[in-house]
């Protein structure tokens, strides 16, 4: 391909970044507001969890949480998939001496990838917890009169669901920071044209 049809190329697949970069932000106030109301459902506002009992060992309610919560999770995760490539299209380059828009630049970065971090670390503890269930139900199947077991299943439940409100609560911490940081610093951001050099640079 000839350098001006790269150009071409490289100029709209930087616009599409970047009109999905400022689409995610919206997304992103709207998930805070959804989080916001999802956290005054009664069974997270007034800490209501079905007791586990020896005649009910259903965690139907707390799955009923689990899904909502996923999707947050796994929402959160892509929207800053398309913020990161449009931050890291916007660093300067190295050669201008933009120290400081890069330093900016650059601990934003290592933020945002701090939170996707957590926020896989935390759908790995949903799964976790429905294996370890699993396990739990196994073994009071196998040995019902055993009120261990009981008690275990009703430990799991328990911290799951505490683990649930905690998520939710940190995925709007981050929202808030991430357009705090961004609010803060946008003209730092958007001062440099960055498109134009990574073209220059590349074709």
């Amino acid at each position: 391909m000839d350098i001006d049809k790269n150009n071409h190329i490289f100029t709209e697949l930087y616009t599409n970044i970047k009109q999905q970069a400022e689409k995610s932000l919206i997304n992103l106030v709207e998930h805070a507001y959804e989080i916001e109301n999802f956290l005054k459902n009664d069974f997270f506002s007034k800490n209501e969890i079905i007791n586990i009992n020896n005649s009910n060992l259903s965690n139907h309610h707390l799955n009923l949480m689990i899904q909502p919560v996923q999707n947050y999770l796994r929402d959160f995760i892509e929207i800053i998939e398309h913020l990161t490539v449009w931050l890291e299209l916007e660093i300067p380059s190295y050669s201008d001496s933009h120290d400081f828009s890069i330093v900016v630049q650059n601990e934003i970065l290592n933020e945002i990838a701090s939170m996707k971090s957590n926020c896989i670390v935390y759908m790995s503890q949903i799964v976790d917890y429905r294996e370890q269930r699993a396990i739990a139900n196994k073994e009071l199947f196998k040995r019902p009169q055993f009120d261990d077991n009981y008690h275990l299943i009703s430990n799991l439940d328990y911290q799951l669901y505490r683990n649930l409100k905690l998520m939710l609560i940190e995925i709007k911490s981050y929202i808030l920071r991430i357009c705090n940081m961004l609010t803060k610093n946008k003209d730092l951001i958007n001062s440099q044209s960055s498109h134009q050099q990574h073209v220059n640079n590349y074709f």
